[in-house]
């Protein structure tokens, strides 16, 4: 295996053991060489470089997992390790030589104050209107009438099956909308078996059954598509005067208000984006990027990290380069905090951290840099204040 066959590889090792699905071997393994960093010169040279909230997350861990007995690594692992630590290499986080970079932090001050991550919940609001809360509560059976049935998984997935198709001929579109608050996540599969992610603070109208040549959506803060290919009937994402129109491709949209921008990312396939002022056709990793109005000029980005801004949907937060106002934003809509933006310094992250984490767990990592400082308070308001340089 070439060294860069060896650092993909690895990559994914650190993003599984970070989200959390990772298998025992390779967690044993991560925590292993994070114990081991500064024993020798080599790794000395090594923790100079090593920079990462993925790695202060490895930190965290491995010192919660202390009491766990250790076994010898191979030093074919020992080594794959460094290549992918050397690989996330970043700008914000600074690891000394000592490597003592997690018994050194202050903690966060939560005063008994932690706050949960979000969970899978939602609202539904079905053609009549009637209003149906999505939760681990709500009885598996939604609806099953006139050929259409809904129903409810345990893991928070929303299925709408046509039982009958005969009996959607020539009938006028009547709609839904899946509505996820701050804290909420869910995901829906559509009567055409579209599979689409629903991200925090999002909506999504869509017709019950796609009736007619035109499957369109209307879609409010993030989400990720999975749309079943059927070239007779091309679909459509409208959003802020944005129609992304494909025949069958995974993307992701971010029409955040509070990020000013729209983004559509292409992983698959093809797509045409387009509003009042241009058009873009998109091919996979590429992204387009516009203002939040329908005359904003449509502009393409072909250096895009494609994990970053779907990171969301497996279940991390992944910053790249990221500016920490832009983290914050994610942070207030995934742990439905409100955050005050007055103090926020100009800095930039990168790394990744699990979604599933406690508030404070997320903000100790933050916290890593030395000049920056959390507090929860009551109300679930976060204060953000510079630390000591």
């Amino acid at each position: 295996m070439n060294s860069f066959d060896s650092r993909k590889e690895l990559q994914k090792i650190i993003q599984r053991y970070v989200s959390g699905k990772a298998t025992a071997e390779e967690i044993l393994f991560v925590e292993e060489y994070y114990k081991h960093l500064g024993q020798n010169e080599n790794e000395l040279n090594l923790t100079e470089i090593i920079s990462s909230e993925a790695l202060n997350f490895i930190a965290i861990k491995a010192k919660i997992n202390s009491s766990k007995k250790p076994k010898i690594l191979s030093i074919y692992k020992y080594a794959a390790a460094a290549a992918v630590f050397l690989f996330i290499a970043g700008t914000a986080f600074f690891v000394s030589k000592s490597g003592k970079f997690f018994d050194d932090v202050k903690p966060v001050q939560v005063q008994n104050l932690d706050i949960l991550p979000g969970t899978n919940k939602a609202t539904l609001t079905l053609a009549d209107g009637s209003r149906i809360i999505l939760d681990e509560k709500t009885a598996a059976n939604i609806s099953n009438r006139n050929g259409l049935k809904i129903t409810k998984t345990n893991n928070g997935q929303l299925i709408y099956t046509i039982l009958d198709n005969e009996n959607f001929k020539n009938k006028t579109i009547s709609y839904n909308t899946i509505k996820t608050p701050k804290g909420g996540q869910y995901q829906v599969i559509l009567p055409d078996g579209t599979k689409v992610w629903l991200n925090a603070a999002s909506s999504l109208k869509y017709p019950e059954v796609f009736v007619g040549n035109m499957r369109n959506v209307e879609l409010t803060g993030e989400a990720y598509f999975e749309v079943t290919k059927n070239n007779l009937k091309p679909f459509h994402v409208k959003s802020h005067g944005q129609d992304v129109a494909v025949l069958g491709t995974h993307f992701n949209i971010n029409t955040y208000m509070d990020d000013q921008t729209i983004r559509t990312t292409l992983l698959k396939g093809s797509v045409s984006v387009s509003n009042l002022n241009s058009t873009l056709i998109l091919k996979p990793g590429e992204q387009s990027i516009s203002g939040i109005n329908e005359f904003s000029k449509i502009k393409l980005a072909t250096d895009v990290d494609i994990e970053d801004e779907t990171a969301w949907k497996n279940g991390l937060f992944q910053f790249n380069n990221a500016g920490l106002k832009s983290i914050l934003n994610q942070i207030e809509r995934w742990y439905d905090i409100k955050i005050d933006y007055n103090s926020i310094p100009n800095k930039r992250y990168n790394g990744m951290v699990p979604r599933n984490a406690k508030l404070s767990e997320v903000l100790k990592m933050l916290e890593l840099t030395g000049n920056i400082k959390f507090e929860i308070l009551e109300g679930r308001n976060l204060k953000v204040s510079q630390g000591k340089q």
